[in-house]
C-alpha cells in the first residue's frame, strides 16, 4: 500500500485519519505542522506517495505549502489531498493546487479518495506485467 503523511494540528482528526488508513493497510504517518513536514522531506526519509494536509494551519496554509513543494524538483510530483473545514466557496480556489474533502467527512470517501491517489498508473499496452 502507499505511505501517506497527514499534517493536520488537530491532534483527533489526525489520530484518527492514521487509524483509518492504517486499518486499510497504508503506511500512515502523522505530522502536527508545517515544520514537522519540511524536517521530514529534509531528513532523508523517503517522500510519501500522498500528502493529506489541511489549508488551516498554525504555521503555514496548505496552499502555501504545496506550492513550495512544487517549486522544487524532488517534491513537485507527491500528490496531494488537502483536508480542510474551509467553506465551500475557499475549499473550491484549492483545487486548482490538490483534491479538496471537507471537514466534517466520511471515513469512506477518505479511504476511496486516497485509493484512487495512490493507484498505480495502469501499464502501457504491451509492457510486461
Amino acid at each position: 500500500m502507499a505511505r501517506v503523511w497527514i499534517v493536520d494540528d488537530e491532534p483527533l482528526i489526525r489520530a484518527a485519519v492514521v487509524a483509518v488508513l492504517a486499518e486499510v493497510g497504508h503506511e500512515a504517518t502523522p505530522l502536527e505542522s508545517a515544520e514537522q513536514l519540511y524536517v521530514r522531506l529534509v531528513d532523508g526519509v523517503a517522500p510519501p506517495d500522498l500528502l493529506i494536509l489541511d489549508q488551516m494551519l498554525p504555521d503555514e496554509s496548505g496552499d502555501q505549502i504545496v506550492r513550495s513543494l512544487r517549486e522544487r524538483p524532488q517534491y513537485r510530483d507527491i500528490r496531494v489531498l488537502f483536508l480542510t473545514a474551509l467553506s465551500e466557496d475557499d475549499a473550491g480556489r484549492l483545487t486548482d493546487l490538490a483534491p479538496v474533502l471537507s471537514k466534517p467527512f466520511d471515513f469512506r470517501d477518505l479511504v476511496e479518495m486516497v485509493a484512487e491517489l495512490t493507484a498505480e498508473p495502469d501499464a502501457p499496452e504491451g509492457a510486461p506485467v
